[in-house]
């Protein structure tokens, strides 16, 4: 993955005993779309979930986001007490 690459986007990928090559055929991508450095990482090992870093622009067009967290709705008024 090169290291100009603007986005990233987490994926997450099931199985045993992952390594790059199988989680990158899990999610339809080649090896070189993922994040070699990063490498798989292990999210709940019980349920055999992990996490690949993906250049976003190797996905499809898709529901993806990250938006950005912020407060939501109007401030509160403070009440004095």
């Amino acid at each position: 993955m090169p290291e100009t690459m603007r986005s990233r986007v987490l994926a997450k990928v099931y199985g045993q005993s992952l390594d790059l090559r199988s989680a990158a055929a899990q999610i339809g991508l080649s090896v070189a779309d993922l994040n070699e450095e990063f490498g798989v990482r292990p999210l709940d090992a019980e349920r055999r979930l992990y996490a690949v870093l993906v250049c976003s622009e190797s996905l499809p067009a898709g529901p993806f986001s990250d938006p950005k967290i912020a407060p939501f709705g109007p401030p509160r008024k403070r009440t004095k007490g």
